[in-house]
């Protein structure tokens, strides 16, 4: 009888610690869940551009630290099979740099970029591609961008890892290309690239 009861009371015991074990843990979650139509991405990134890009005539270096701040809404759901199952973002950023190295202190803007997420089930890894233009105000030396206001044109690759439910750690690949359409006197523009860093939060 009492082996009975001391077993009975071991075993309400080891029930109730799986039960709190359970209630401790974080809930399960489905990475393609944040990219339905409707969520939306709040992002903070930051990296280093370098220009020029291959062999550039009449361009100098400009180095520049760049760091934006992003919203994104996803657009239409996931579609599409296989490899190319994804779902479309659109994107507002705000970014300022800090050129390190060339002719000028700064560049500030607004890019709007137009995103591709190749989502996969099961997957925490969600490689993009995106695409964007914006405006941008700079103190580049004049003889390069002809004046202070100037457009942005951008393209970008990267990978998305998800370490917790709504976050990610991302890293991509930037090119941006920055000129004054021929609004200004001389219009020579710069082409650069680098890596870019960010962390993601979906909600």
């Amino acid at each position: 009888m009492g082996c009975t009861v001391l077993w009975s009371l071991n075993l309400q015991w080891a029930v109730a610690q799986d039960t709190n074990t359970a209630a401790a843990l974080p809930q399960s979650f489905a990475v393609e869940d944040l990219f339905a139509s409707g969520r939306y991405e709040a992002a903070l990134t930051s990296g280093v551009l370098f220009s020029p890009v291959g062999v550039e005539q009449n361009r100098p270096t400009i180095n520049y630290a760049i760091t934006g701040i992003q919203v994104g809404r996803m657009l239409g759901g996931i579609h599409g099979r296989g490899w190319l199952r994804g779902s479309f973002e659109v994107a507002g950023e705000g970014f300022g740099s800090g050129i390190f190295e060339g002719p000028g202190s700064y560049i500030a803007g607004l890019t709007v970029w137009l995103r591709y997420n190749f989502v996969r089930p099961g997957w925490r890894f969600v490689p993009y591609v995106q695409g964007g233009a914006g405006l941008l105000s700079t103190d580049i030396d004049r003889g390069l961008v002809g004046q202070p206001f100037n457009f942005n044109l951008d393209l970008g690759a990267g990978v998305r890892c998800f370490i917790a439910p709504r976050w990610s750690v991302n890293l991509e690949y930037q090119f941006q290309h920055i000129s004054n359409a021929n609004l200004g006197k001389s219009n020579i523009g710069i082409n650069s690239q680098g890596p870019i860093l960010g962390i993601s939060y979906f909600f």
